[in-house]
């Protein structure tokens, strides 16, 4: 009788242990499928029922991991419809969960969310509790977020510089200007989505640009739209539009949507259900109407490509990508058309002078100059404008110029139209009541002339420690000549040297190798090299170490004496040794006949050193 009783009573354990089982199992399938109808409808800009079932769904998830993930997300998101009080509640319990969840982007939209609120304490301590992290050290946009939060550049307003907030501007996003013949419009966004990146803008409409038009005085007409403007496809209005001279050409943006995949995973660039792509129309003049649209150039399905600007009587583009083997997130490309082939060619990025680990966005070319927004460069918070000399050719001598408040602010300021050398409208966000809004700039100098330092709006002190800025501005006695842009070189590894054993000195083969690879180099654009020194196994291990350093420093010092000048990192892994099929693919190489195997020979592949580009 007692055994039956405590086989009964073992029976109820494991039935209410399986039950809870199916029970758990049930619930995440429910919370995946709340979470999903939530997705698609943010995709779909239903915003308020969106987050209103991931808040119901973030209370369903059982694991703390999960939960945590999950409230990353939709700090994330509320952040996109500017919703900074819940945005960095959510941030705060994704934290409390998980204290490392948290990607550098984040922390510095967490900052922003804080700082938006007034909550200066505690974005503060936000940015100590990763102040002893190397990623954030080593970030110009983490900076650029200290540095907007204390306001510690002591910023004031440039004598020659004045800018004001047009009345034009609305509750909506007045995020760019553009000109039509002689006549200036601008794009309104009527979408409550913001894309942090200021990567694109639904729900665009352009209309005619009237500084005098009052949006708070209801007895004023409202802003005029273009009929040319109307025949764009509502799809296809989702950004800035470039065209040709004679105006029968138009590039503008279209956003694609994964239909197939409508999750909002926003840390997997694969997985983000907008991106952006470039196509361009011709207007067909006997039917009065563009041509269909079509893509401008082949584009990598998985990047965004925006901003495009027509220059060079429309036969060169300048835009922004986050393509692979850029330098971070977007990077600024050109392309130049081919009349023989009647195409665009390659594609060139702009090299490591402008472009950074952060964005590089809205380019414009203007009298010479390049002007374009940064959070990549060192400045005063989120994006900022900057400017350098640049011509058909490529980027000239004489460094970046950031531009001083007022154009500049703690906040995004990143979209500049010059309309003469004088004068320009500039797009901020700076005023919080509204969203993005349109300013006009008056300077007493000409747009972005070079000064004695290009460190527009800031003291020489924090540009050094900015670190990103050209300290060697151009004076009278220098030079000017063009630089060509060269072609970034792939990321990896570039070249494997073997040694002989027990040596680091370089061998004919390797320096034969060295050479080509010297003279290649120089057709290329890169700011650092990687050299990784290995030995074998013979030997102790702290000999075999500062061997392979040696090995290292020698194949360093080699390409430094051919003028490849660049940063250097210099790294012994000492001893290694080979795999089993390493082994075997070494034995197999060579013919030994009736001697035995030669070890040392076998081994060669361990001592070696490789060239690295940005591992």
């Amino acid at each position: 009788m007692k055994n039956k009783k405590i086989q009964v009573l073992l029976s109820a354990i494991v039935f209410l242990f399986l039950l809870g089982g199916v029970s758990s199992f049930a619930q995440e399938r429910k919370v995946g499928r709340m979470e999903r109808r939530a997705d698609r409808n943010f995709v779909s800009q239903r915003f308020d029922k969106a987050m209103s079932q991931y808040e119901m769904a973030v209370k369903r998830v059982m694991d703390d991991e999960s939960k945590a993930a999950l409230h990353l997300k939709i700090a994330r998101l509320y952040f996109m419809v500017r919703d900074y009080k819940r945005a960095s509640e959510h941030y705060g319990q994704a934290i409390e969960l998980r204290s490392d969840i948290l990607e550098m982007d984040d922390v510095c939209e967490y900052v922003d969310a804080l700082r938006f609120q007034g909550k200066i304490r505690e974005a503060e301590a936000i940015c100590l509790n990763n102040a002893y992290k190397n990623i954030y050290t080593r970030s110009q946009r983490y900076q650029n977020t200290l540095e907007a939060l204390s306001m510690s550049h002591s910023i004031q307003e440039e004598p020659g510089y004045s800018a004001k907030r047009l009345a034009m501007n609305s509750e909506n996003s007045e995020y760019w200007v553009g000109i039509f013949g002689d006549q200036p419009f601008y794009a309104m966004s009527y979408s409550q989505f913001n894309d942090p990146r200021k990567t694109f803008f639904h729900r665009t409409l352009y209309y005619e640009l009237d500084a005098n038009y009052d949006a708070g005085n209801k007895s004023q007409k409202p802003p005029r739209r273009y009929d040319y403007f109307n025949r764009i496809p509502a799809d296809l209005q989702n950004g800035p539009v470039a065209f040709s001279p004679d105006m029968d050409m138009m590039v503008t943006t279209v956003i694609e949507y994964d239909m197939a995949r409508t999750s909002v995973a926003m840390a997997d660039k694969k997985f983000r259900p907008f991106r952006t792509k470039l196509y361009y129309s011709v207007l067909q003049k006997k039917k009065n109407r563009f041509s269909k649209y079509a893509p401008v150039l082949p584009q990598e399905s998985v990047a965004s490509y925006a901003h495009p600007y027509l220059f060079n009587d429309g036969k060169s583009l300048l835009f922004a990508s986050d393509m692979a083997g850029g330098n971070g997130g977007f990077d600024l490309y050109v392309v130049h058309w081919n009349d023989e082939t009647q195409s665009w060619g390659a594609l060139v990025n702009l090299g490591a002078e402008i472009n950074t680990e952060g964005d590089e966005i809205f380019p414009v070319f203007f009298k010479g100059r390049l002007i374009f927004s940064s959070n990549g460069l060192a400045g005063f918070g989120g994006y900022d404008l900057f400017s350098c000399a640049f011509d058909i050719d490529g980027i000239m001598p004489g460094g970046v110029s950031h531009y001083p408040y007022p154009v500049n602010s703690v906040f995004n300021d990143y979209y500049m139209c010059p309309v003469d050398l004088q004068s320009a409208y500039f797009v901020s966000d700076r005023a919080m009541e509204s969203q993005d809004d349109i300013y006009y700039l008056r300077t007493m100098e000409d747009l972005g002339a070079q000064r004695e330092k290009p460190f527009y709006g800031m003291s020489e002190d924090m540009a050094v420690l900015g670190g990103s800025l050209l300290l060697n501005g151009a004076t009278e006695n220098v030079r000017k000549e063009t630089v060509s842009l060269k072609k970034f070189v792939p990321e990896g590894l570039l070249l494997t040297l073997y040694f002989d054993f027990d040596s680091d000195k370089l061998t004919a083969e390797s320096i034969r190798s060295l050479d080509s690879f010297a003279e290649e180099m120089g057709g290329y654009d890169l700011s650092e090299l990687k050299f990784d020194g290995y030995a074998d196994e013979m030997g102790s291990e702290s000999y075999n170490y500062e061997l392979s350093g040696r090995r290292a420093e020698r194949v360093a010092e080699y390409l430094r004496n051919r003028n490849v000048n660049v940063d250097f990192i210099i790294e012994a892994r000492g001893r290694t040794k080979l795999s089993p099929e390493e082994v075997k693919e070494e034995v197999s190489s060579y013919v030994w006949g009736e001697s035995s195997i030669d070890w040392i020979r076998v081994n060669r592949r361990a001592r070696r050193v490789e060239i690295y580009n940005k591992r």
